[in-house]
């Protein structure tokens, strides 16, 4: 990750960053939900197109949540933020949490022979439940979109690395 090889990181460009991740991580979680809703009722290879896009975003969310960690891990020993500390000191933690749900999540959903209704209501729910565990993550984001064009050009820039990072998997 280009974002990485930064010698460190100001708090403008970790939020920059935290945006991003907020973005897209639940941007795929959101296409997932999509797509396994329209599989509903379906036994398993009778809609190949939509069973594709949520292996792609299901899978896309690890991978997300992944590049996260590895930010995480690079800069948050060395990080000290104003207003939202928690987000690195506690950011590892979070990842394994999420990493344990998309994994039961994925568990569930490779071991049907079909995506019934109660299957479909379980995975939705444990991918909404991400929301609670980001939570800070997604205020930090949403204070920062607030500021609109007065956003220094150091977020913009980060985010937008950060951006290019994940496009790049």
């Amino acid at each position: 990750m280009r974002i990485t090889h930064l010698l460190s990181l100001s708090e403008p460009q970790f939020l920059g960053c935290a945006a991003a991740f907020v973005d897209s991580f639940f941007g795929e979680l959101n296409a997932a939900v999509m797509a396994l809703r329209q599989l509903e009722n379906q036994p398993k290879g009778c809609a190949f197109a939509h069973e594709m896009s949520l292996d792609l975003h299901r899978y896309g969310a690890l991978l997300v949540l992944d590049r996260w960690s590895t930010l995480i891990g690079t800069f948050g020993p060395h990080m000290q933020l104003t207003t939202v500390q928690a987000i690195v000191d506690e950011g590892q933690a979070r990842v394994r949490a999420a990493e344990e749900i998309l994994a039961s999540v994925n568990a569930l959903i490779d071991s049907a022979d079909r995506y019934g209704k109660d299957l479909v209501e379980a995975c939705v729910l444990a991918l909404h439940s991400l929301n609670a565990t980001f939570r800070e993550e997604r205020a930090a984001a949403r204070r920062s979109v607030q500021l609109g064009p007065m956003l220094p050009d150091e977020y913009k820039e980060a985010r937008r690395i950060f951006l290019e990072d994940l496009a790049a998997r």
